[in-house]
């Protein structure tokens, strides 16, 4: 059986999923400083206009990432 995975990207406004896994090695410490830790869900607030940007909430904390940052974070399906 084949796992698959989506990233923060896959995501529309409103949506949330859970935190599985980190794609990327050297984000993935950045990423957990800030609060982006295995099981914890996350929701899509929005896009900025030229999708450069992504805003979303882990635990009632809003963040905004790059499209590299969010495209490390994998989620379940």
């Amino acid at each position: 059986m084949q796992r698959r995975y989506r990233s923060i990207l896959d995501l529309k406004k409103n949506e949330s999923a859970k935190t599985l896994a980190f794609s990327d090695p050297e984000l993935a410490c950045k990423l957990t400083a800030m609060g982006f830790l295995p099981g914890a869900r996350v929701e899509m607030v929005r896009q900025s206009p030229f999708g450069s940007a992504y805003y979303v909430k882990v635990d009632g904390v809003r963040f905004a990432l790059r499209e590299e940052e969010a495209a490390s974070i994998l989620l379940e399906v």
